[in-house]
């Protein structure tokens, strides 16, 4: 087992500063997310609602300047760019711990959602860059699985010191900008790879991926799974306690089981699912989200002792499908996208992800109280469109153009059937 694991994972000098970098990163966000309304609220003594709307806005704010991000990784590569957004991100969050008003408290927060747009881009683009000759699936999976398993250890640690004196939230915001600061220095010991200055003067200004048919069905498939994850982020505690009585710590047993899976599980999984597919992988992972989807819908008719048992099954073949489509999207993302261009696909693809993100919320929250049960079918037929959406696609693929990029026939970079990234 172990020889299959160390056969799983990327090679190479690289590895060890990238995967350090991911997981510091992580492990801040992981300590500071489950108190980040508390620590704002302690702050600035500001209404919960207001800080709310706030954060919402600043996310929408960001969205705009993500094309410009996009162009800034495809001409001075995706290192650069990373080393930008997390020194800036760190500054921000040690900014929080002094502002005492509402103005610097917005500007800062735009700061936060753009910088993290911007890593969310670059990372997979540095990826790929790092895995030369490797099957560039490899080190996307590596990043999810430390991605996961840093914030479950962070939600942990910030879970075991909860408290909501002003010292504990405002040494949760400190730990946060040092986790930043420090994955900031180990992107430093990274290689400077990254698009030639000639070929990066080339591509500036001619990205278009809206026009590319194929990127957008993965973007719009993406941005559908999307929904889904937060929606059961943000409601299943809810519809849990409040709408099927279950027992308080079921929806912390889940999320647990959840995060665990992911982490352990997402190296693994990719390293077997390397030749398959990743559309095929995209629609079989979403078929697999509907199964928690469905029991959520039902949960409030299952007799008490069944309902835990349901509710785990459910949750453990949900995670399967975000461990399949996880990898299978971001590998179709980064194969998709023509060489020299990444940075603005990926730019574009993550406007619609900060869209759903900043909107999902609201959404959810305005549907679960008019019809709890309404709210899963709703996501389940989201689901199912994704999958209908991949699945109508295994046929059509066309060998992608020279230089236009091309799907590869799994997250391994095996294969030949290649749709077309028309510029």
């Amino acid at each position: 087992m172990l020889t299959s694991l160390r056969a799983a994972l990327p090679k190479g000098r690289s590895v060890a500063w990238f995967a350090g970098a991911t997981f510091a990163n992580s492990l801040g966000m992981g300590i500071y997310y489950p108190f980040s309304l508390l620590f704002f609220q302690s702050v600035l003594g500001t209404s919960l609602t207001r800080i709310g709307l706030a954060l919402t806005l600043a996310a929408l704010l960001a969205l705009p300047l993500l094309p410009c991000v996009g162009r800034l990784i495809d001409r001075f590569g995706p290192r650069r760019v990373l080393l930008v957004s997390t020194a800036v991100r760190a500054a921000a969050f040690a900014g929080y711990l002094w502002v005492d008003s509402f103005a610097p408290f917005s500007v800062l927060s735009v700061l936060v959602a753009l910088s993290m747009r911007a890593e969310q881009s670059a990372t997979p683009v540095l990826a790929t860059l790092l895995a030369g000759d490797e099957p560039p699936g490899r080190w996307l999976a590596l990043s999810r699985a430390l991605f996961n398993a840093g914030f479950g250890l962070g939600a942990l640690v910030a879970g075991l010191s909860a408290s909501a004196s002003p010292e504990i939230l405002h040494r949760v915001g400190l730990a946060n900008a040092l986790c930043i600061g420090f994955a900031c220095l180990l992107y430093l010991r990274l290689p400077r790879s990254g698009v030639p200055a000639a070929q990066g003067r080339t591509v500036l200004g001619k990205a278009r991926p809206w026009r590319s048919h194929p990127f957008c069905l993965v973007v719009v498939a993406g941005a559908g799974l999307w929904v889904v994850a937060v929606s059961v982020e943000t409601a299943l505690p809810v519809h849990l306690l409040r709408d099927v009585s279950a027992p308080p710590w079921t929806a912390s047993v889940l999320f647990t089981l959840n995060t665990v899976l992911l982490a352990v599980l997402q190296v693994p999984v990719a390293h077997r699912t390397e030749r398959v597919r990743p559309r095929m992988l995209v629609a079989v992972g979403a078929v697999l989200h509907i199964t928690l989807l469905a029991a959520l819908a039902v949960a409030d008719q299952l007799a008490s002792g069944a309902l835990t048992a349901v509710l785990i099954t459910a949750m453990a073949l949900y995670s399967l499908g975000e461990l399949l489509t996880s990898q299978a999207l971001l590998t179709l993302l980064t194969a998709l996208a023509p060489e020299g261009q990444r940075g603005a696909y990926l730019a574009f693809n993550q406007m619609f992800i900060g869209l759903a993100n900043a909107l999902t919320p609201l959404l959810v929250t305005s549907v679960l109280d008019r019809a709890p049960g309404m709210l899963w079918w709703v996501l389940a037929a989201c689901a199912l469109l994704v999958a209908g959406l991949m699945a109508g696609t295994l046929r059509t693929g066309t060998r992608g153009r020279s230089g236009q990029g091309g799907e590869e026939a799994g997250p391994g970079a095996v294969g030949s059937d290649s749709d077309a990234a028309a510029a």
